[in-house]
């Protein structure tokens, strides 16, 4: 609830940004994204309006359209993936902009007494519209703190690893992942997009094939995976 508060209500301040941006990072280079799936309430507001999306499309009057819709997804998911592909990269240009416009002043996303979500509401109008067909829209394409932990995540010793001897192929991890990462395909999920949500984890049908688990650098343990990783 402090959260949602904080969101809706409290004026960007740039002292509190940097000791709210430093806690987060240091609970990311820990844990690497457990604040993105666990803790902050957009995701979570997110995946309600994409389970709302699916409602609407599964109305009786909407239903044939949303056939169409599908079918014209998977004619074009080669251009749409490319579209999806570099769009993710607008969250570190919207990152920049906040952090000019608190420390220099120039273009600034506040207006007025405008404070919160209020600062950037047709940024966020539109996310919720394009989150009712994609899941976690506000993560993938606007979310400017989930970026820079993405990034710094990717030195985290704790990651979601794959046991290629249990994996079966099914590619279930991979179709349920909300951030639409390969799962499948991967040894340790490193990808800057993981929000480490576990979605994978839960859906996997098999026992231990999929697991969150940090390694210690320097450790024995890490140690030995780098001379099997030598020998292959």
């Amino acid at each position: 609830m402090l959260s949602v508060y904080a969101i809706l209500f409290i004026t960007p301040n740039k002292y509190i940004m940097l000791v709210i941006l430093a806690t987060i990072l240091l609970i990311t280079i820990l844990f690497r994204t457990l604040f993105c799936g666990w803790v902050c309430p957009a995701g979570t507001f997110f995946d309600l309006i994409r389970v709302f999306g699916k409602w609407i499309g599964n109305l009786g009057i909407i239903k044939p359209i949303n056939r169409k819709f599908k079918k014209w997804i998977k004619r074009n998911s080669l251009i749409l993936g490319k579209i999806d592909k570099y769009s993710r990269y607008f969250r570190y240009v919207l990152f920049a902009w906040i952090l000019q416009a608190a420390f220099l002043g120039i273009a600034s996303v506040k207006n007025g007494d405008e404070g919160g979500v209020a600062s950037v509401k047709y940024l966020v109008f539109i996310m919720i519209f394009l989150g009712l067909f994609v899941e976690r829209s506000w993560c993938k394409y606007s979310c400017p703190v989930g970026a820079i932990m993405g990034l710094f995540g990717k030195i985290s010793p704790t990651s979601i690893s794959r046991n290629e001897g249990s994996c079966i192929s099914c590619s279930i991890c991979s179709k349920v992942c909300p951030m639409n990462i390969d799962v499948a395909s991967r040894t340790f999920v490193k990808d800057i997009d993981c929000q480490t949500c576990l979605v994978c984890v839960d859906a996997c049908p098999v026992d231990n094939a999929l697991k969150l688990k940090t390694i210690i650098p320097f450790s024995s343990k890490s140690m030995n995976n780098k001379q099997i990783k030598g020998k292959q």
